[in-house]
């Protein structure tokens, strides 16, 4: 098996996941849930209006390296840019990426990071053996992984911003004064 760096690693992890995501956005639109609770009212309105919106003249501040990246891709890089917002606009109203109204304001994350914890170590044996059979099987333990590591970096982060928050207010431990919890 060829030598894989890192970034690669990351790329066919985002790959795969961006896959999942797709394959389970296609299983639920085929199995007729256009008129249950899981497609956003909000969709149905945006699916009613005309398909080609009216464009608004706006000033926006990028930072350098997006520009760039946009710019690269050749003409059109403004019309590509707007393409990447509507779907990033369409994936939050579909629940696909959360956001501000996923957060939970009463949550205990170091219990919650202690279980994350837990479940990653009881797993980790399994997911090691999958991973060097390689394969499909593999790349759903790498996937696998990388969504609980993903969720335990979560919870230490918000857990971090909890203590600084509160050292700065005078307090000292985490979740007493501390910002919004995220929600696992």
């Amino acid at each position: 098996m060829p030598n894989i760096t890192a970034s690669e690693t990351k790329q066919r992890a985002a790959f795969h996941h961006l896959a999942g995501v797709m394959r389970g956005l296609e299983a639920d639109l085929r199995w007729g849930l256009v008129q249950s609770d899981r497609i956003p009212q909000a969709w149905h309105q945006i699916a009613a209006e005309d398909p080609v919106p009216k464009k608004r003249h706006v000033s926006i501040r990028l930072d350098e390296d997006v520009l760039r990246f946009f710019q690269a891709m050749g003409a059109g890089h403004l019309t590509r840019m707007n393409a990447v917002l509507r779907a990033f606009m369409l994936a939050r109203l579909a629940g696909v990426v959360k956001g501000a109204a996923d957060v939970d304001y009463g949550h205990d994350l170091r219990a919650t990071y202690l279980r994350e914890m837990e479940a990653y170590m009881a797993e980790k044996p399994e997911l090691d053996r999958r991973i060097a059979a390689g394969g499909a099987a593999a790349d759903k333990a790498i996937d696998a992984a990388q969504a609980r590591l993903d969720r335990i970096q979560a919870l230490l982060l918000a857990m971090l911003d909890g203590v600084a928050e509160g050292v700065a207010e005078g307090g000292g431990e985490a979740g007493r004064s501390g910002p919004a919890q995220v929600r696992p």
